[in-house]
């Protein structure tokens, strides 16, 4: 990928999670374990991307299912997914936060005050040692119509345009 001039690479996206999550599920691991294979899986994708120069765009977030527990499930993709990772690696990583059970049509989008607590949890675990933490930047489906309030959290770093489609200009 280096060769065809990519600088970054999206690790953790909802999709893959899901992805592997269902091959570990099919092969008969316990859910608990899968989860926590998931995570170390995509430690071993970043810690070999930063190996070979790319920058990380590594993605986090909960389903509906999990929002109760959103602490335990975001801190356990942050520890497990950025494990043995020097302070260098680290500055060349960003987060995605990917607020799952907010996606997609008919479901209601995080507001403010969710994802400013969401952001600042990711930048406080993250920031060891480093003022800040790393940047965070909003997955969860960047439209005109939630552009404007996302641009008004500070701890929110930019916003991950993936499948979503402007009209106009």
């Amino acid at each position: 990928m280096l060769a065809a001039g990519c600088e970054t690479v999206i690790i953790g996206h909802c999709e893959e999670r899901n992805d592997k999550m269902g091959l570990l599920l099919a092969a008969g691991v316990a859910q608990d374990t899968c989860r926590k294979t998931v995570n170390d899986l995509l430690n071993q994708e970043i810690r070999a991307s930063l190996a070979r120069g790319l920058r990380v765009l590594y993605c986090i977030g909960e389903k509906s299912e999990e929002q109760d527990r959103w602490q335990e499930v975001l801190g356990e993709q942050l520890e497990r997914g950025l494990a043995q990772l020097t302070t260098e690696e680290r500055e060349r990583i960003v987060i995605a936060y990917e607020p799952v059970w907010s996606i997609g049509p008919g479901k209601t989008p995080a507001d403010a005050p969710y994802i400013t607590k969401i952001a600042r949890f990711v930048k406080e675990v993250t920031a060891d040692g480093a003022e800040g933490g790393l940047p965070v930047v909003y997955g969860g489906g960047l439209k005109t119509d939630n552009a404007k309030m996302l641009a008004g959290i500070p701890e929110i770093d930019g916003g991950l345009i993936a499948l979503t489609r402007f009209v106009g200009e």
